[in-house]
């Protein structure tokens, strides 16, 4: 049974993202963020998330702050804070999200 990776990426308006790994405890999403855009304002009720830069630069931005992220440095964001995340890279950005327990 062979499926293409493209089978299972989803296409975002920011660029888009695809499951990577997940299992009863956790979800791993390879997030592709194209320059300038940005994902929309959200919080998850229920999760934590574990976002860590693997290439170019994201502005994480919250309802009271902005952080600037460059590759491999990771923030953690707690249940129930909404926040965004925007590429400032020109070639975009992508990260790596893992969230617990998996949405």
């Amino acid at each position: 049974m062979s499926k293409s990776i493209k089978n299972y990426i989803i296409p975002k308006p920011w660029g888009y993202e695809y499951l990577f790994f997940e299992n009863q405890d956790i979800g791993i999403w390879f997030l592709n963020i194209q320059h300038n855009k940005k994902t929309s304002l959200h919080c998850h009720p229920k999760k934590k998330t574990g976002l860590i830069v693997l290439d170019g630069e994201i502005d994480f931005a919250f309802l009271n702050n902005n952080i600037n992220l460059t590759k491999f440095k990771k923030i953690m964001i707690w249940p129930g804070v909404f926040h965004s995340s925007k590429s400032s890279s020109i070639n975009g950005s992508i990260i790596l999200e893992v969230e617990s327990p998996k949405d």
